[in-house]
């Protein structure tokens, strides 16, 4: 077991406002002297790099990293692992498998370890605290596998045991915020699925 942050993982059907809430949430918990961090799942693959730069040009070579700093800040490039391309599992399912799930893990534990909370966007697999996203006028994806929702972020009543609305999101960073000074401990992070 490695010492992480507490992860909480929003999920829910896309256009439903995932992104939204994470981004309300960062300066939410920042302001009661947290350290955040964020994942997202691209189950589609993204473009982070511009075709022909100096820093996809080392991706292309093969190097094992590439770091770009600069005075606006830095981002790591990682190589693909096999078992995640070409295709991905959908990021509503638990379908990942156990490597997929291991090496989000270990990027978590050796990127974010000066973080006390990770926001993950759109990842089953893996949480100590699930947030279901929901709205009325988005249609609800079907859930994969047996998943303990933590809390619901919604605009209408679900009958769900904690349920916070949008406008509501100081609410649930105190909760995020009394969790994760629950302290940094070993935890094994729980998979589902």
């Amino acid at each position: 077991m490695a010492v992480t942050p507490l992860i909480v993982s929003f999920v829910g059907s896309s256009g439903v406002g995932k992104t939204t809430v994470v981004e309300s949430l960062i300066p939410l918990l920042r302001a009661s002297g947290l350290r955040v961090g964020t994942v997202k799942h691209a189950p589609h693959g993204h473009e982070v790099d511009r075709v022909g730069s100096d820093s996809w040009r080392y991706q292309a070579a093969g190097a094992d990293a590439v770091l770009l700093a600069g005075a606006a800040g830095a981002v790591l490039f990682l190589p693909p692992e096999p078992q995640l391309a070409p295709e991905l599992p959908d990021h509503h399912s638990s379908r990942h498998s156990s490597a997929d799930v291991e090496r989000i893990v270990r990027l978590i534990e050796v990127h974010l370890v000066d973080v006390d909370v990770v926001l993950a966007e759109g990842f089953v697999p893996f949480h100590d605290l699930l947030v279901i996203v929901h709205r009325k006028d988005v249609p609800a994806k079907p859930a994969g596998g047996e998943r303990e929702v933590w809390l619901t972020i919604t605009d209408e009543p679900l009958g769900c045991s904690v349920e916070f609305s949008f406008e509501a999101l100081d609410g649930v960073a105190e909760q995020i915020a009394r969790q994760a000074r629950l302290g940094t401990r070993e935890k094994p992070i729980r998979a589902t699925g």
